[in-house]
């Protein structure tokens, strides 16, 4: 038997125990920075298989080490574990029982099937050479847990690969891997635009913050539209804007929220310059003065052309592996691999890993249902057995790489 088979025929052994700890996690979910009792559950499970770890300096994120105890590549494997403000509304036998807080984005599954993984190549490690690095992290949605993490040390020692999967409401088993930029770079601003107040019947006394406001706006439509290249995915989004205190008052101060997302960094340049030039100025043109703080996001997930090169090779190798028994008749769907450019504009803190290491983020169907961050998001049990197997043989295969 190869030690494919090996791992597959583990992780139908543990398939049921992957369901159960996916369903306790969905069960108690919390937001980020705050996955205390989550954490507590990995370390327990770390602890039962037999996979030395350590807490990181972020807490309550963990890192744990599979050493083969014999040279080779350094695989790095995330999971996120926080959960999202929602109510949920799945009918669930093991829904949310935490008022107002949901895994609607599936990092419940990501979790279990992160143990699961670890757990495989840990009864296998006397057949591969390297090192297994699993990350179980905090606060990727919008908390840039992963950020910290690397800020505190966690890729010092740079992974050869980095590897992570994301649950998609696609059909069950559908793998998309983009190359490239597969997600956003996500930035933001507070504008407060000063001008000055006076009576409205003597408008030409003040300087009408609402209208520099106005102009801005439409300033910066015109960068859109005239400095970035229709062929390239970008969007500014005018999210608030508050201002004035009654009619007949020219308005002195008005601030408002700027959202950007774009794929690559040359055009998130162009547009930080854009915005930072376009708001001052036109404040000044029209006399008034403008501030801008500025909230740095999350960086684009880039999946390395080589690396993914590669997962694709894999999965398409290994598809009669991962859907064995899966499927009625075991055999992968004609359509189970989307490859090529399927990036979106949506924020992903796997970003900063694949800024610092060669990394292929996959997104993963695990059933029809509603969109993720939506009360009724719910993820397929069987799928999450994909998952398990998509990422224990890509990991298997790089790390048995000459």
């Amino acid at each position: 038997m190869s030690i494919f088979d090996e791992a597959v025929s583990v992780a139908k052994e543990l398939a049921p125990h992957t369901i159960a700890v996916r369903h306790t996690i969905h069960a108690h979910p919390e937001l980020a920075f705050h996955e205390f009792e989550t954490s507590a559950l990995v370390r327990k499970e770390l602890e039962r298989i037999g996979i030395p770890y350590e807490e990181s300096p972020v807490k309550p994120g963990l890192i744990a080490t599979i050493d083969s105890g014999k040279p080779g590549k350094l695989v790095l494997l995330r999971a996120d574990m926080d959960a999202l403000p929602i109510q949920e509304n799945t009918g669930l036998a093991f829904a949310s029982q935490t008022q107002g807080v949901m895994h609607a984005c599936g990092h419940d599954v990501h979790t279990s099937n992160l143990l699961t993984v670890g757990e495989i190549l840990f009864r296998l490690k006397s057949k591969w050479h390297g090192k297994v690095k699993l990350v179980f992290q905090p606060a990727e949605e919008n908390g840039g847990g992963g950020r910290e993490m690397i800020k505190a040390g966690l890729m010092d020692e740079l992974p050869d690969a980095c590897f992570a999967l994301h649950v998609k409401p696609l059909p069950k088993g559908r793998c998309v891997v983009g190359t490239g930029s597969v997600s956003a770079y996500t930035d933001s601003y507070q504008v407060r635009i000063h001008g000055k107040a006076a009576h409205s019947s003597t408008p030409e006394n003040g300087v009408d913050a609402i209208s520099i406001a106005a102009a801005i706006i439409n300033n910066l439509n015109m960068l859109m539209a005239k400095n970035i290249s229709p062929m390239t995915p970008a969007t500014l989004n005018y999210g608030t804007i508050q201002g004035g205190s009654a009619p007949n008052i020219v308005a002195d101060n008005v601030e408002m929220s700027l959202m950007l997302r774009n794929a690559d960094a040359k055009t998130r340049d162009v547009m930080l310059q854009g915005i930072d030039r376009l708001c001052k100025g036109t404040a000044a043109m029209m006399g008034g003065s403008c501030e801008l703080f500025f909230r740095k996001g999350y960086d684009s997930v880039y999946n390395q052309p080589e690396l993914t090169k590669f997962a694709v090779e894999t999965l398409r190798e290994q598809a009669g592996r991962i859907f064995d028994t899966v499927t009625p008749d075991g055999n992968p769907p004609a359509d189970f691999l989307e490859t090529g450019g399927s990036g979106n504009l949506a924020g992903e803190d796997f970003g900063f890993y694949s800024q610092k290491a060669p990394s292929c983020f996959i997104w993963v169907g695990t059933g029809e249902s509603e969109d993720l961050h939506n009360p009724q998001f719910q993820a397929d049990d069987q799928a999450i057995t994909i998952c398990t197997r998509v990422m224990t043989l890509l990991a298997l295969q790089y790390l048995l790489r000459v």
